[in-house]
């Protein structure tokens, strides 16, 4: 997770009391990942999804969440997710609870007496427990009265609440009585309580006390009656938005927050809103390095333009002049003087003139003309200078503007998303024909084999380049004859995704023959390569061109981003075709096309806007073949 933006505020302990109450959702799921997001983050992924829920998010800094959407994670997990990865696994979650109302939340395992904690105060940290004992944590911590190592046994921070065993008015007002000094603060009360800001203002509001007051001067029932309340409120998750800026949330509305309010479904939606909004990403170093040298340059340039203007304006001022700069040169040279001539340095040979109300300084040993001459030359000089200059910022910003649009894509791979569910074929390289036919393509052996296996059928039609090294290929026929566009189209694609993209072939030979045609298994007496296929009875050939577009096609779902032969049905894509230009480089100009093409066909064609995930640089890279690739304009 990147740094937050401004002050983030963290969970209350009566935001963890409502977070609670859903997050006994997962009780009975089982973990299936555990991710490190960042220093500070955790998403914890379980099966079986609920509610369309599958992953938890832990920000050890303050908040903890059920998530829809898809976050990016680092390819390479922390040593304390891996840890936790080790132990807990396929674990099932048996019990999620709460310290009383204390910021510290306990999953508990079915495996070992595990038991994961999550505090959520001064920094935070996430530790597994097996029993007693700390097996692992997210960081290390001396304190005065408890120690977080490994090894050490866990024991829990000072209560700075009150462990209730129920929530009733009576429990609360004993435990008010019983525990807290009359004289105390009623602010201290209320955090005591979990009533932590923005609860604490909404409360002291709510019996006309500051947060300066003393529990004697309220009584204890009122304010036991009050903490009671707010304790046993139904969740109704509340964000609250100003000038379009998200603010605040809450686990209910609060009157004293006076800010546009949104509901949103769950409590879990209002933090993450809150706390997605307050999400902020670290400048690019090479982007603020580009641009104060362009800025430099900038001021160069100025300095050469003004330069520029100023020599010539001299020389154009001797050339109007000349007759009477003569004069005055004549004069000075034998020492003579003139209200023209501001001062002479003989030992230099230099004189300064005053002509057109300008100072300009010439040279004694030259005639007007080659003076004026000599101006206009150092004038050509700083224009050239400027030009030169002008064309080092064009180079500049088209490199930022790389970079720039780089980043973008960077910046949209680490935001959440939403996340969507995948369709069958989708684990495939895939694509629909014009006659809306599917055709399915491996992405390695074990896919070509899976594609064969599971999804081919006898009147399908199965294609692969004529040479070792290309993707199983299938047509689907649905049981028809498909037509002779259909056949080309998924023959094209055998041919790009194969060995001869890579070597740069333009033409390949691709044969295809029927679903029943194809064998994973070798008669006796001929050995079958791992990942080959035997093929039985006549082949059919076609040579055709290499080449695919990158884009998006309608699908049942809506638009989709895949890879096809380029008349294969889009809405918008960039064709492409065997080159050396990388995959990476390809990606980012096809992402910044694409955007192009669809916010234009948006707008005139009435075209429905894909899915945010969809364009992204990682599924651009993922729907190419392998080996370097040339856009075409």
């Amino acid at each position: 997770m990147p740094p937050q933006e401004g002050k983030t505020r963290v969970m209350t302990g009566l935001d963890l009391l409502h977070m609670t109450k859903e997050l006994r959702s997962i009780e009975g799921s089982f973990l299936k990942r555990v991710y490190s997001i960042d220093e500070n983050t955790l998403s914890l992924l379980f099966h079986p999804e609920r509610e369309g829920r599958r992953e938890l998010i832990i920000d050890a800094r303050g908040a903890i969440f059920l998530t829809k959407l898809k976050w990016s994670k680092p390819q390479t997990p922390s040593p304390f997710a891996m840890a936790l990865r080790k132990r807990l696994e396929n674990a099932r979650i048996e019990r999620v609870h709460q310290v009383g109302t204390e910021r510290i939340l306990f999953l508990e395992f079915s495996r070992e007496n595990l038991r994961l904690i999550i505090e959520l105060f001064g920094g935070g940290n996430v530790i597994l427990l097996s029993g007693d004992d700390i097996v692992a944590a997210l960081r290390k911590a001396v304190y005065r009265d408890r120690e977080i190592r490994i090894g050490a046994p866990y024991k829990p921070p000072p209560t700075r609440g009150l462990v209730l065993e129920s929530l009733s008015e009576d429990r609360v007002s004993k435990a008010v009585r019983e525990e807290l000094s009359a004289d105390e603060k009623l602010s201290k009360v209320m955090i005591s309580f979990g009533l932590g800001p923005p609860y604490l203002d909404e409360a002291l509001s709510m019996i006309g006390a500051g947060a300066d007051s003393r529990l004697s001067e309220v009584g204890v029932e009122a304010v036991a009656r009050l903490i009671s309340e707010f304790l046993s409120r139904e969740t109704e998750p509340t964000v609250y938005v100003e000038n379009g800026r998200v603010v605040d949330y809450s686990a209910f509305p609060l009157t004293r927050l006076a800010f546009e309010r949104l509901s949103t479904e769950t409590f879990s939606d209002a933090v993450e809103t809150y706390y997605t909004s307050k999400m902020s990403f670290s400048e690019d170093r090479r982007i603020v390095s580009l641009e104060k040298e362009i800025g430099r340059q900038l001021s160069l340039k100025r300095e050469y333009e003004e330069s520029y203007e100023r020599l010539k304006r001299f020389g154009d001022l001797l050339i109007s002049n000349l007759h009477e700069t003569e004069e005055v040169l004549r004069i000075a040279r034998s020492g003579g003087s003139s209200d023209r001539i501001r001062s002479v340095d003989r030992r230099s040979g230099k004189i300064i003139i005053l002509m057109g109300g300008e100072e300009i300084e010439l040279d004694l040993r030259r005639s007007a003309s080659e003076n004026a001459t000599d101006y206009y030359s150092k004038a050509k000089k700083m224009k050239e200078k400027a030009a030169r200059v002008s064309q080092a910022i064009a180079q500049l910003e088209e490199r930022l503007r790389s970079l720039r649009s780089q980043r973008e894509g960077e910046l949209s791979e680490l935001k959440p998303r939403p996340r969507r569910r995948m369709r069958w074929y989708e684990k495939f390289r895939w694509f629909y024909t014009s006659s809306k036919l599917l055709v399915l393509c491996g992405r390695d052996a074990r896919t070509n084999s899976e594609i064969v296996d599971r999804y081919m059928e006898e009147k399908d039609l199965f294609f692969h380049i004529d040479m070792p090294g290309g993707a199983a290929v299938v047509l689907k026929t649905g049981g028809a004859e498909p037509d002779n566009k259909s056949i080309e189209q998924a023959a094209i694609a055998a041919a790009s995704f194969s060995r001869a993209w890579r070597e740069r072939f333009s033409y390949a030979d691709v044969y295809y023959v029927g679903g029943d045609q194809v064998s994973k298994h070798a008669p006796p007496g001929m050995y079958l390569p791992k990942g080959g296929f035997y093929i039985t009875g006549r082949r059919n050939y076609l040579r055709v061109k290499l080449g695919l577009a990158v884009g998006f096609q309608e699908t049942p779902d809506g638009l989709k981003l895949t890879a096809a032969p380029p008349d294969a049905p889009f809405i918008c894509s960039v064709r492409i075709r065997p080159g050396s230009m990388s995959k990476e480089e390809a990606s980012l100009r096809i992402k910044n096309k694409l955007i192009t093409c669809l916010e234009r066909n948006v707008k005139i064609g009435g075209f429905p806007e894909p899915p945010a995930d969809e364009l992204t640089v990682d599924g651009i890279m993922r729907s190419m073949p392998p080996g370097g690739v040339e856009l075409e304009e």
